[in-house]
């Protein structure tokens, strides 16, 4: 299950326009929180809407707040970006592309 936990109020728009809305099993944005990250809030509702445990889920972020977040909700952190910048991810990635499939199967087991 793939849930977005955005702080954009556009997300579900943006999702739609990119034709990728159908994609989401569980989409929670700006429009549905009423704290911003590093307040987990975001993940721990999308969590809860795919009846997903906090130890189970993996955030992919590309900001130190969203890192901190997923942190604070006992998620595993995975930050996409600049590691020096990210280096409170549990896994960094420069971007997805260098991301072997083999690293999310090893979660799924």
């Amino acid at each position: 299950m793939i849930g977005l936990g955005s702080a954009s109020k556009n997300a579900r728009p943006i999702l739609e326009k990119v034709k990728i809305l159908h994609l989401f099993d569980a989409i929670v944005d700006g429009n549905d929180v009423t704290n911003a990250k590093p307040d987990p809030e975001v993940f721990l509702r999308a969590a809860k809407l795919l009846n997903a445990t906090n130890e189970d889920s993996m955030v992919f972020e590309d900001s130190v707040a969203g890192i901190q977040a997923a942190n604070i909700a006992n998620m595993t952190s995975i930050g996409i970006g600049d590691e020096r910048i990210l280096h409170e991810a549990k896994y960094n990635f420069k971007d997805f592309t260098f991301m072997d499939t083999s690293f999310i199967e090893a979660f799924i087991k």
